[in-house]
């Protein structure tokens, strides 16, 4: 199948489409064990769990940042709950984890990166009441439910504001590919095959 119709495929689900998979409280317990987290800009931290431990790859561009299959680092091996669902895909590109505290945040941007075949997958481990949290999709806030994935379309621009401290989310690029897009579609809540 061509990447084409793969990602038209992914795109008719829409821009934002909620998978059937909880993580559990385990997810941030094990991040917050991991000691190596990096500095980021606008009072944010990070941790690859994915490709090198030491650059977050966030200021110039990188011929690594997008490559596919990236090797699971030890930050990752470290969170086995986080692990389990890092399992179920191929070609998984850089991952890394996020930290917010009150009045850090992402700027409005775009992920889109050419003709990139991956989907960006979001992971919003905790805290995504209003009074902790928002994110702007689209022009638009956007409400996610605490430690359920979704596939994001980053191509559209989007960010987000910490209103509390110790906000963790996790940040997947995952091949387009029909493994991946199999996996998405068993894990569609609501969906009966007939």
């Amino acid at each position: 199948m061509e990447v084409i119709s793969l990602h038209s495929i992914l795109c008719s689900y829409g821009d934002i489409v909620e998978l059937n998979y909880k993580f559990k409280d385990d997810a941030i317990t094990q991040l917050k064990q991991i000691n190596n987290w990096i500095p980021g800009p606008n009072n944010k931290k990070g941790i690859n769990l994915t490709g090198p431990l030491d650059d977050l790859q966030l200021n110039a561009p990188s011929k690594i940042k997008h490559e596919k299959n990236q090797q699971y680092n030890d930050n990752l091996e470290a969170c086995p709950h986080i692990k389990s669902f890092f399992d179920l895909w191929t070609e998984i590109g850089k991952c890394r984890a996020a930290n917010m505290n009150k009045g850090s945040f992402f700027r409005l941007h775009r992920d889109a990166f050419k003709l990139n075949s991956q989907f960006r997958i979001f992971i919003p481990l905790n805290k995504t009441n209003d009074d902790e949290w928002i994110f702007i999709y689209d022009g638009k806030i956007q409400r996610f439910k605490s430690g359920v994935p979704y596939i994001l379309n980053t191509r559209k621009s989007h960010g987000s504001f910490a209103m509390a401290d110790d906000i963790y989310h996790v940040l997947m690029h995952v091949g387009l590919n029909k493994d991946n897009l199999l996996t998405v579609a068993n894990l569609l809540p609501n969906c009966i095959e007939n």
